[in-house]
């Protein structure tokens, strides 16, 4: 009875001592971590430059022709824009041609918005420190550029003879 009884205690102290750790003493637990990364190649769009005709300016005013288009993209805050002419060479950066031998010079401006004033540029060179407007070019134009023709260069004898000039205009915008 006495080992009964030794038995019975001993379980009755087991049995307590189990019943009074708390339950997450008793419970099993591990863990893992995960490190969340969000990456993306930088990009950058220019969409909507269209062709820009100027037609029989008024005599005695420089011609002049705007063009909106957008810049956007992602990974960059600001952005360089660089335009570059076809015909252009050391005398006449920018130069519009008859596909003969006359010419007649213009210059360029460009605005990063499409309501501001314009920087003139310098062909070749970038135009540094814009900012970056949009992430997308969904529908809205974001930026312009401007090309006027002094009157003195296109009210020549040579110039009036209704020829058309040409030149091709290259726009490059570049991440900073």
């Amino acid at each position: 009875m006495q080992k009964k009884l030794v038995r019975s205690l001993f379980s009755a102290i087991a049995a307590g001592t189990l019943f009074s750790f708390s339950a997450s003493s008793l419970a099993a637990e591990a863990s893992e971590d995960s490190v969340i990364t969000l990456s993306f190649t930088t990009s950058i769009e220019i969409t909507r430059v269209d062709d820009l005709e100027i037609e029989d300016p008024a005599s005695g005013t420089s011609a002049e022709g705007i063009e909106d288009f957008c810049v956007g993209g992602i990974g960059f805050s600001t952005y360089s824009v660089t335009f570059e002419s076809t015909n252009g060479d050391a005398t006449d950066p920018f130069k519009l041609t008859d596909g003969g031998t006359t010419s007649i010079p213009y210059s360029v401006g460009f605005d990063n918005s499409t309501s501001g004033s314009f920087t003139t540029v310098t062909e070749g060179t970038p135009l540094t420190g814009q900012s970056r407007n949009v992430a997308a070019c969904a529908s809205d134009d974001n930026a312009r550029f401007q090309v006027t023709i002094n009157n003195s260069d296109w009210e020549t004898a040579t110039v009036l003879n209704g020829t058309s000039y040409s030149d091709t205009l290259t726009i490059t915008v570049a991440s900073e």
